[in-house]
């Protein structure tokens, strides 16, 4: 089979004139056989009948068809969410992997203990416990920071800053 006749064919399921193709459909027989397909088929006088119930059938089928796909983009739908919240979850709640910058626990060289380390009295009522826990000032002030860390990387950007070369 040529180009010539697949373009032949085209046409004539197309319902288009053949123009310049009409002279290689008179010389060929393929062709002529296609050419003379739809004459043919407009000679038989049966009709096709699909039989009874045929509509509601094909009514039955589409609608199955439509409940199939919304169940299935249901389902996407809420996997996705579900992997979604699932993630946000993981990020929300996942504990970060560094060291802490600051050390709750002061540098005591020779010093006498903290007042703070000494257990308070009972007040009896829990809540005002932890207010006071809370409120104390000087075991809050005694938060330092290493700062032999936190310098480290920035002696190089301090010798540009004073002018030297590294």
């Amino acid at each position: 089979m040529s180009l010539r006749c697949d373009s032949v064919a085209e046409l004539v399921a197309t319902g288009e004139p053949l123009g310049e193709l009409a002279e290689h459909a008179a010389s060929c027989p393929r062709c002529q056989r296609v050419v003379a397909m739809p004459a043919r088929l407009a000679t038989a006088r049966r009709e096709v009948d699909p039989g009874l119930g045929f509509s509601a059938r094909m009514i039955v089928g589409a609608q199955h068809r439509i409940t199939a796909r919304k169940r299935r983009r249901l389902a996407a739908s809420l996997a996705a969410v579900t992997c979604a919240s699932a993630f946000g979850v993981f990020v929300v709640t996942r504990t970060p992997h560094h060291e802490q910058l600051f050390n709750s626990t002061p540098l005591q060289i020779g010093t006498a203990p903290h007042p703070a380390d000494e257990p308070l009295e009972p007040l009896g009522d829990r809540d005002l416990e932890t207010l006071v826990d809370f409120a104390d000032t000087p075991r809050a002030l005694n938060v330092h920071a290493p700062w032999r860390q936190i310098e480290a990387p920035l002696r190089p950007y301090m010798k540009l800053v004073k002018g030297e070369t590294p």
